[in-house]
């Protein structure tokens, strides 16, 4: 395995082996490592969907996974949801409940102009039947970062969870937000009782950020019986992460650096622990 750097133009991946770099940041779903508490989260959220049943709230803590279970999410209704439109919304920040219903309306693609509120719900509540009756479209709002939505976007959120047929809701809202979402949500007991699905993401256990280290260098290609880590360097990784998948991602891609840079084959206790001990800035 070469470890050198010199005159390379390659990414530090394609010198260790590998056909992809194994810890970039980005939420990519294939490296989605299914532990018990994801892959629940991920299996009960698709049957609610699919059940048509509301309003669904999942919290985690910064770096727990939310976006890329939203991403995942998304994939699994890509060849069997026909019938299933997604809407994403990944900054919900808007000043009032009015500036969000405008912000739905260029969302659908609803070009009637409406000047006051009610009007403007009108607009989106004929939009919902519309795609429900005459395309037969079941319409998911998908809002991720939902901790800084305010009262005001909870009260319409709520409203448009009113809008049914006899059988069926005409929006399904899918919330994905930090903890502190809670405290909202608990000020409002009728947006709280429409909750049909509520879950909370936790860190990984020691064995999970193993495996997870593990998974996601098998699918970055690395060759069978070869290791990037040993034993030792994961069960300490997983100690000063705490199990945060964001926090993994981001120490793993450093330790890998400086394996690189002090011309080593494997990440060990060592790397691990001077990293631990850096004052860089940027030391996770």
């Amino acid at each position: 395995m070469s470890t050198s750097l010199k005159n390379s133009q390659a990414g530090y991946y394609e010198l260790l082996g590998l056909v992809r770099e194994p810890f970039a940041m980005a939420p990519d779903p294939e490296f989605f490592y299914q532990t018990k508490n994801h892959g629940e989260c991920l299996n009960r959220l698709e049957m609610s969907l699919r059940l048509n049943r509301g309003l669904h709230v999942v919290i985690g803590d910064v770096g727990t996974g939310k976006t890329t279970l939203s991403r995942l999410l998304l994939d699994r209704f890509v060849e069997f949801g026909k019938n299933y439109d997604f809407f994403l919304i990944l900054n919900p920040t808007w000043r009032d409940g009015m500036e969000f219903l405008l912000f739905l309306k260029r969302l659908f693609i609803i070009k009637n102009k409406a000047d006051v509120k009610t009007d403007t719900m009108n607009q989106v509540e004929h939009f919902l039947l519309d795609s429900a009756i005459h395309s037969n479209k079941e319409i998911v709002l998908l809002i991720d970062e939902g901790q800084k939505m305010g009262a005001d976007q909870i009260e319409v959120i709520r409203t448009l969870l009113n809008f049914e047929t006899n059988d069926r809701k005409l929006i399904q809202v899918v919330i994905f937000a930090q903890p502190e979402f809670q405290e909202l949500v608990n000020q409002h007991e009728n947006f709280k009782d429409r909750i049909a699905f509520g879950y909370v993401i936790k860190p990984l256990n020691e064995s999970s950020t193993i495996a997870f280290i593990d998974h996601r260098l098998k699918v970055a290609g690395l060759p069978a019986g070869e290791r990037l880590f040993t034993d030792e360097a994961k069960k300490m990784i997983h100690e000063h992460t705490k199990g945060y998948p964001r926090k993994i991602v981001n120490l793993c891609h450093y330790l890998i650096m400086d394996m690189l840079l002090n011309g080593k084959e494997i990440v060990d206790s060592t790397l691990v622990f001077k990293k631990m001990q850096s004052e860089d800035p940027f030391n996770v």
